[in-house]
């Protein structure tokens, strides 16, 4: 046995709420929620950034993972969490995805998409197969480059367009889309991809609220979503 640190100790028994945020307000983060943790003394932050851990009422940022080692295979208690967080943001978010629909849907999925990434291109192409499994396509904007440049201005023309569905199979096979100004989604979009931890397209998030990075055909996207 051991001796835990004071600091240890005197934030195990600090409510959430009397949490410190300063420290990482200064740093960049916004914070949109505290929580314990399932470890004594620390305290997981929900943040534009995603899921970090503090403890010493604030003062201390742990980064990483917390994982449940007493079974037989280790469960990442952090994933979890963050998959919860994803299908919870998601949620405030479905309104304004250009969606695809499986005729005889069985399964829905989220993917930031990229006008100008090869394999958004391919995997929109491809889409009748996918809709043929019972997947149900939603589209999210996310331009690579960030908020500037040829993607993010293609993704506010498809977003603002008359019938944004036809607009998104026009612009990935480089036609032309006819549209106005609106108040379009994407910044919103983007930014829900870097805090769900998007680093490229096609990044699709299932039901589960699992990321997966790349394109999948559509059968190994199946067994991924069945697992």
């Amino acid at each position: 046995m051991a001796c835990s640190p004071q600091g240890d100790a005197q934030d195990a028994k600090t409510p959430a709420t009397d949490i410190d945020t300063t420290h990482l307000e200064r740093m960049g983060f916004s914070i949109e929620q505290i929580s314990p943790s399932s470890v004594d003394g620390l305290y997981e932050v929900i943040t534009n950034e995603g899921l970090i851990y503090v403890a010493d009422g604030g003062k201390k940022l742990v980064s990483g993972r917390i994982y449940d080692i007493t079974g037989a295979q280790p469960e990442n208690l952090s994933e979890q969490r963050l998959q919860a967080m994803r299908l919870n943001d998601l949620e405030q978010v479905k309104d304004s995805v250009i969606e695809f629909t499986a005729p005889d849907e069985e399964h829905v999925i989220w993917v930031f998409t990229d006008p100008t990434c090869g394999y958004c291109r391919q995997l929109h192409e491809n889409r009748a197969n996918y809709l043929a499994e019972g997947i149900t396509i939603r589209y999210l904007g996310w331009p690579r480059t960030g908020l500037q440049g040829t993607a993010f201005n293609q993704l506010q023309q498809v977003w603002c367009a008359a019938d944004p569905a036809t607009a998104m199979t026009a612009v990935k096979q480089d036609q032309p889309v006819r549209s106005g100004a609106c108040d379009d989604p994407v910044a919103e979009h983007f930014a829900l991809g870097k805090k769900f931890g998007v680093r490229g397209t096609p990044a699709i998030v299932l039901e589960s609220g699992r990321l997966l990075p790349g394109l999948l055909p559509p059968q190994k996207l199946l067994e991924e979503i069945e697992k």
